[in-house]
Parts: C-alpha cells; structure tokens; sequence
C-alpha cells in the first residue's frame, strides 16, 4: 500500500515536470469560471443568437453585358489596311492588291494623318464610320479602293489588375470581352488558396468583392469586365490560430463569413487521432467593447453575453458535428482542442521510459 501511494506521488510529481501542449479541457473549464467566461455548447440556441455571417456580396448591380469595341477616342492606336480590285491600282504589289498602311495615335486633337489620306478626325467615331471615310478619301487615287481599321492599342478601353499576382499592370480590353477571371490569369493567375482569396472589382463608385472558389464555380459570378475596372488579387483579410491536437497549427488565412468550425477543423488538418479529445474542440473569442449576443439558457433565462466567450463542440457527436457547420469563425478567433485523456497518461509515462541523467564522475 505505502509503495502504490509513494508511486502515485512520484507520478503527479514528474507529471508537473513535463511540458504541457496545451490546457487539459478541465483547465480550460476551471480558468474560465475563474475569469467569469462563459462556454457555450454549439446549441442551436446559441447558433440563432449569433446570426448568420454576411458572406461577401458579389458584384452586385454590375452589368452582364460584354464589352464590345466602340468608337475611337484620342489616344488609340489604329492601324489601317487598304484594299482595292484594279490591277493597276496604287496599291497594286505583286501577288497582292492590298498594303498595310501602318499603325497611327490618334492626337489629342481627335485626328490621324495617314498616306494618301491625309490629316482625317477619328475621334467620335465608329469603326465604320472610320473605314468609309478613309475609303472616300482614297477613291480619289485608288480602283474601287476599301479601307479597313482595327483598335490596336486604346488606353480608355483597358483594366488593371493589381494584389497578389505576378505581374499586375493594364491591361487591354479586347472584342472578345475578358472576364473576372481572364484578369487573374493575363497577370499570371495566384498561389493562395481560392477559399480565402478575395476578389474586388472595382468600376467608378462601385465596388464588389467575391471569392476566388466561387468565381471557378459559379459562372454567373464571372462578370464580363468594362473599360477602367480594377481588378483586386488578395488574401480574406481575416485569420484565426489553431492550437492543440490538430494535425496542423499555426495561423491561417481565410474569409470571414465563408468558414465554418467543421471546416477550421478541415483547413488545420483534422483532429490528431492519437491525441485529440473530439468532445473538446473550442473555439477561443473576443468579441468587441459593446458588443454582444442574447440566448435563452436551457432554464429559460435570457443572457445577454459580452466580451470573452467560449463556444464548445462535441466532435464525438454526430449532432453537434453537423452544428459546427453552422457556426462561422471570426477574425481573430482561436481553434483550440485538447488532448484525450489517454494521451494525457501516456506523456506522463514516457517519463518513466527516460532514464535518468547520472552525474559524470569528477574529474581527478
């Protein structure tokens, strides 16, 4: 009997010696009645008290309207091809009745001044409009003369892509009429994960922000781009820390509104299956001066809760499982879970299986 005592004792004695991964989920209870911090099962009480998260809004009031080339503004560079039928014609060349006249800016003032042509104002007008006038132009030297004109370079008719991407810069807009995410990919596309990569688009006094997962998955929300929008690459902005016995800790990246505990649990790794207490996953929050949340307990009274809370949920349980996908994280929050019980004893007895240090012999 006075052995087994002495080697209990022995035990909480080397137990206190060995580092601590962390407080044991009755540390956690026994601080946070200490400090008056309440915790919370993920019940679907306490779930309809905090609300549902506002997700980001998309681009709303964004036209779908493609973009197509309009008229020619100052600044353009157009270039110009003429063509015509008769075989001695002025610009008739060997095997060919046509000739490039050339690329042109179009001066501040609105006009070009090309070969044959002379000084014409482009500015205001169509591309249509700009190939009849050359044509007319042209009748006077040329057979039965026809001009064409493409938009080679237009300043006003760009986008910018800046954030977390290569090789942002402007970019033109082209008849084909890129999208969101021909943006990301003309600047070399992003490394960072699409759950928490935001997307912001924004055109004049509009602005609207989307993930990045859900622009590859939902084609509607790849809204077609228009002449000045900026394209914005970038991380989620809010991040939480994941601590315990999870496969992977440290801080994460993610969007508030669009991460549920379940999936925290997923993004850090999952539980540590020979370690975690899956009916103790916590999640740590500080929530602002004044702000707080009103719940009816299970006895019937309504609290109102400020400050520091803990949310806890019982992995174990297939309920409370599917309730940590309706429980959205913060920024700022911490996921926490403790060690199992077993765990606990077995780092103890590793302290055992440590043979004890014997001082080296003096040295003579």
């Amino acid at each position: 009997m006075f052995r087994k005592a002495l080697m209990l004792c022995l035990v909480i004695t080397l137990a206190a010696c060995v580092q601590s991964d962390g407080p044991t989920p009755r540390e956690v209870r026994r601080d946070a009645r200490a400090a008056d911090v309440p915790i919370l099962e993920l019940a679907p009480d306490v779930i309809a008290a905090l609300g549902t998260p506002t997700p980001p809004e998309g681009y709303v009031g964004f036209t779908s309207r493609a973009f197509t080339p309009g008229s020619i503004q100052p600044g353009d560079v157009i270039a110009v091809r003429v063509f015509e039928t008769g075989d001695d014609g002025v610009f008739s060349v060997i095997n060919s009745a046509s000739l490039e006249l050339g690329e042109f800016m179009v001066s501040p003032a609105g006009t070009v001044a090309i070969p044959f042509v002379g000084n014409i104002r482009v500015a205001g007008n169509t591309i249509a409009a700009a190939q009849n006038t050359i044509t007319e132009r042209l009748r006077e030297t040329a057979i039965e003369p026809q001009a064409t004109v493409n938009i080679q370079v237009s300043p006003n008719s760009s986008f910018t892509v800046q954030g977390d991407v290569p090789q942002g810069g402007l970019f033109p807009l082209s008849a084909r009429g890129e999208r969101v995410l021909d943006a990301v990919a003309v600047a070399g596309g992003t490394q960072t994960d699409p759950e928490s990569t935001i997307i912001t688009v924004t055109r004049g006094t509009m602005s609207g922000r989307q993930t990045y997962a859900t622009l590859l998955s939902d084609p509607d929300q790849n809204i077609p781009l228009q002449p000045g929008d900026t394209v914005i690459v970038g991380e989620g902005g809010a991040k939480f820390i994941a601590d315990g016995a999870l496969n992977s800790t440290g801080e994460f990246d993610f969007v508030e509104g669009e991460l549920s505990m379940a999936q925290a649990v997923a993004k850090a790794g999952g539980l540590q299956s020979a370690r975690a207490n899956p009916g103790a996953v916590f999640v740590f929050r500080r929530q602002p001066p004044g702000e707080f949340f009103r719940y009816r307990e299970i006895g019937g009274n309504v609290r109102d809760v400020y400050g520091d809370v803990i949310f806890q949920a019982e992995f174990d349980n297939p309920l409370e499982r599917l309730t940590a996908q309706q429980f959205f994280l913060r920024d700022g929050d911490v996921l926490y879970v403790g060690n199992s019980a077993l765990a606990e004893f077995s780092k103890y007895f590793q302290v055992f299986n440590t043979p004890p240090e014997v001082p080296a012999a003096p040295s003579l």
